[in-house]
């Protein structure tokens, strides 16, 4: 119980403090270009915690899925309503020049790049192995066997995609599922080749390709009793570095090593800890399996996901692309529906920051730093509710040295905030099925089948 109050309260402070950093941005630059400041607030809707202090309302509110700097200066009309800050009297405020307004909108956005940057740092210490698009086992009967692709070989683009983690290649897959093509580039024994999928040969059961796995370092997670490898004294946690001296890189190198040894015994070389081991353990044959093996599950906790890939800057870099990547899906033929159907809500978000705590506080921080790059892409986006819509009515009137109409302005954000709330309900209505199955309460049962009463003759 005490576990779960934790991750709750780290869930929310991990969230909050994303929203603190985006709004604290908009209010510290509004306080230095002299702005009339009502409010800040981390989350919507009721407070449930509120100090003034020299003028300037401090609030928490009830719903932990956003923040706002109220600015009578700034806000367009009907903003107030929503925010419930009206202390100004509007018309009197003096005017502010539209570079000010860049600067405050722009303001946002950049602290969580800037917040970015340490916790990407921070990430970058994490011990863990390079995130890889090696190809760590491919099916015999699968089609892409069947067409070259081999264990030890690198993907290295989707589609004309570059793809650096596996994790962009579960996305382009899922992207690309619909387009009837997907053709992959990869090097193998240092030679660039493609192949095709088309039609039926892409699987559309699961996210990635039939009969291809990850390649995973040679770490041990569970050694099985009474079988060769834990009468040989290996051990879970151990890292094989060689079978009877030839180096092993990848767990696919493992078994392979492990098939020609059947009743010989053979010395493995592990690295456990900080100690080098040489143990001599005698593969077996296994009925039941119809193999020879040692008896011993992979398992690589260190092998991290994207969000823990890279240098700081590639961190930075990775995070951006996979946002304009699914951006330009939402508006790519064939790719849209996909797209679409992986975005996720509030409920979506803080459902990843309680399972990447759960894994460790570095997934979590890699996460942070992620959600804080996608809330600066998205909010620099040209849409009226948005900053970068703010900066675009801004640019209008510092070229054109007229305003856009105060009630034009008023319409389209109202509407735009309408349009968002609207999409955030939904998509949040949609992670709760999706993880819940709650959907299952409003169906309406199915009719009794009653069968037909067999003719008499």
């Amino acid at each position: 119980m005490l576990e779960t109050l934790f991750f709750i309260a780290m869930m929310l402070f991990l969230f909050g403090i994303t929203i603190f950093v985006h709004e604290f941005g908009h209010f510290i630059v509004a306080k230095k270009c002299g702005l009339v400041i009502e409010a800040f607030s981390i989350g919507m809707g009721p407070a449930l915690w509120k100090k003034e202090v020299d003028g300037i309302v401090y609030k928490i509110g009830a719903f932990p899925i956003g923040g706002y700097v109220s600015l009578p200066q700034l806000d367009p009309e009907g903003m107030e309503k929503m925010q419930g800050d009206n202390e100004n009297d509007r018309a009197t405020l003096p005017e502010v020049s539209p570079w000010k307004k860049i600067a405050v909108a722009v303001a946002g956005p950049l602290c969580n790049i800037l917040f970015a940057i340490p916790l990407a740092l921070i990430v970058s210490t994490a011990e863990k192995a390079p995130d890889t698009t090696v190809v760590g086992g491919v099916s015999t009967n699968s089609v892409c066997h069947a067409k070259g692709l081999k264990a030890g070989d690198e993907i290295i683009a989707i589609n004309g995609n570059e793809v650096t983690s596996w994790y962009d290649i579960m996305v382009e897959k899922m992207l690309l599922q619909d387009t009837g093509r997907i053709s992959i580039d990869y090097v193998s024994a240092g030679t660039t080749n493609q192949l095709e999928l088309v039609g039926e040969e892409i699987d559309q059961e699961v996210i990635g390709f039939s009969g291809v796995g990850q390649a995973l370092r040679p770490l041990l997670a569970d050694i099985r009793s009474g079988e060769p490898a834990g009468d040989g004294g290996l051990k879970t946690g151990d890292l094989v570095t060689q079978i009877d001296g030839k180096p092993i890189h990848y767990w696919h190198e493992l078994p392979e090593a492990v098939q020609a040894r059947r009743d010989q015994p053979t010395e493995f070389t592990v690295l456990r800890k900080d100690e080098t081991l040489t143990l001599t353990v005698t593969p077996k044959y296994i009925e039941e399996y119809d193999k020879v093996m040692i008896g011993v599950t992979p398992g690589d906790p260190n092998a991290l996901p994207w969000s823990m890939s890279g240098n700081p800057i590639t961190q930075i870099k990775s995070d951006a692309m996979k946002i304009f990547r699914l951006l330009k899906a939402l508006t790519t033929k064939g790719e849209a529906k996909q797209a679409a159907g992986g975005l996720g809500g509030p409920v979506a978000i803080f459902t990843m920051i309680w399972f990447a705590l759960k894994l460790g506080l570095p997934y979590a921080i890699g996460l942070i730093r992620f959600i804080n790059i996608n809330l600066a892409v998205l909010n620099l986006l040209p849409l009226p509710v948005l900053d970068g819509g703010h900066i675009c009515f801004a640019l209008w009137e510092g070229i054109t040295k007229r305003k856009v109409h105060p009630k034009v302005v008023g319409t389209l954000v109202n509407i735009f905030a309408i349009l968002l709330i609207s999409a955030m309900l939904f998509l949040s209505w949609r992670d709760v099925d999706r993880n819940w199955n709650v959907s299952r309460f409003f169906k309406k049962a199915p009719a009794e089948q009653v069968d037909e009463p067999a003719p008499t003759e």
